[in-house]
């Protein structure tokens, strides 16, 4: 999996920036258990994961609720932001978005990275 963690300390905010064109099942549970381990090491941050770069996603439902059940990636009371500009990219954030919010979750799906940067602000 291609991908940049970078840390944004004017917004006091981390960003992944996903750099592949294809996210699968696998790499995106990799990805959530990076983000899991680099969240812990400092902050706290914000997150923005940028999905920007990703035209094709066959991640199954079954992954997504996984994801959904499991603790979130980024402690709690910092905003999390995914950007997600393709379809299906957006449609199944939004999916993950919904089910975090009925668990009390701070996370958003926005199309780009300046409305990311608003919701960190």
């Amino acid at each position: 999996m291609a991908y940049v963690i970078d840390i944004d300390k004017t917004h006091c905010a981390f960003r992944v920036t996903v750099t592949t064109p294809v996210l699968s099942d696998e790499e995106l549970t990799d990805l959530y258990r990076v983000l899991e381990r680099f969240a812990c090491k400092g902050g706290p941050y914000s997150a923005i994961v940028d999905l920007s770069q990703v035209v094709h996603m066959p991640v199954s439902a079954k992954t997504i609720r996984s994801l959904e059940a499991s603790a979130s990636a980024v402690p709690a009371g910092t905003p999390r932001v995914i950007v997600a500009q393709e379809p299906v990219a957006f449609g199944l954030s939004r999916m993950f978005e919904l089910s975090r919010d009925a668990m009390g979750g701070q996370l958003q799906v926005v199309r780009s990275m300046d409305e990311a940067y608003g919701l960190v602000e």
